[in-house]
């Protein structure tokens, strides 16, 4: 009988001080000295080898309160993220359709020279309906932690350095509004709230019409440019973005449009002016770039009130 598996936070179990199991089917390995087959460096003198959980699993323990290996991000049972030696480890339910995140990172790189830093794919497998993925961190802090300490100069460098992005993902286009790779695009906010949350190209390309959105061609987009996923080097004045599971090709307008709709852009504390004021900043930038918005006609459909 197969073993039932471990809920998705619980999913990076401890062997010993240096060995650990991921998903009870990848064995990771911290060592002291490079091998020929070392994953990445931590560049502290650490270097992380993945390879095949043995059989039959060795005795394993939750992550101990001295492990380097921390959860930075838990949705409970759908996702979680992990930081390990300068190296992030994301774990999710896989929705099969979806383009996958290492499929749209490997579009990116093959696109360089870009503008903005993306991570490296370290590592990536799906086991028993789930989707591991292990990236290179990127140097510099999120947005989130940098924003309130910026003066206004600052801040409106790194509003058009986000906004010269979206410019420049949007040279990038396709014939239909799906991930790269042409499958689906999961993007909730193109879905009416309290339907089902259908997002092939077809259903979205229907929705998209019905919003009025300019439909003759679609432009590629990050889809959740929050200030969480923007990675600031102050040193330098650039950015990196990072957490690109949710891109692909779209109408244009929906790229400002979804800096006005989403909260999820929002930053994180003070009151409602403080918490909106990154993707307000970003959206009027866009809308002087030319960049046309569906605002009120999106407000009015999501809500099922047409």
């Amino acid at each position: 009988m197969p073993i039932e598996p471990r809920p998705v936070n619980e999913s990076i179990q401890e062997l010993n001080d240096n060995s650990w199991l991921i998903g009870d089917k990848i064995l990771l390995s911290r060592r002291p000295l490079p091998s020929s087959g070392f994953t990445w460096s931590d560049g502290k003198g650490s270097f992380y080898v993945i390879s095949e959980a043995p059989y039959p699993l060795p005795p394993s323990r939750p992550l101990s309160a001295t492990t380097n290996i921390q959860i930075v991000y838990d949705a409970g049972g759908v996702s979680a993220v992990w930081s390990i030696g300068g190296a992030f480890c994301k774990i999710k339910i896989l929705d099969p359709g979806t383009t996958r995140e290492h499929v749209t990172l490997d579009y990116l790189h093959n696109k360089r020279p870009i503008s903005f830093a993306t991570p490296d794919v370290y590592y990536h497998a799906e086991y028993d309906g789930r989707y591991y993925i292990i990236l290179s961190s990127l140097a510099g802090q999120t947005l989130i932690k940098a924003w309130p300490d910026m003066d206004e100069e600052m801040k409106q460098h790194y509003v058009s350095q986000v906004t010269n992005s979206c410019k420049e993902l949007a040279a990038w286009q396709a014939d239909s509004i799906s991930g790269i790779d042409g499958r689906y695009l999961s993007d909730r906010f193109l879905i009416r709230f309290g339907l089902s949350e259908d997002c092939s190209p077809q259903t979205l390309l229907n929705n998209c019409k019905d919003l009025g959105m300019d439909c003759s061609t679609f432009v590629f987009y990050h889809c959740d440019l929050g200030p969480g996923n923007i990675i600031v080097n102050l040193e330098k004045g650039s950015i990196g973005i990072i957490d690109w599971e949710t891109a692909g090709f779209v109408p244009k307008e929906w790229i400002r449009t979804k800096f006005c709709v989403s909260s999820g852009m929002d930053l994180p504390d003070g009151d409602q002016e403080s918490r909106v004021d990154w993707r307000r900043r970003v959206q009027r930038q866009l809308g002087k770039e030319g960049f046309p918005e569906i605002t009120d006609r999106w407000m009015t459909w999501w809500s099922n009130e047409d």
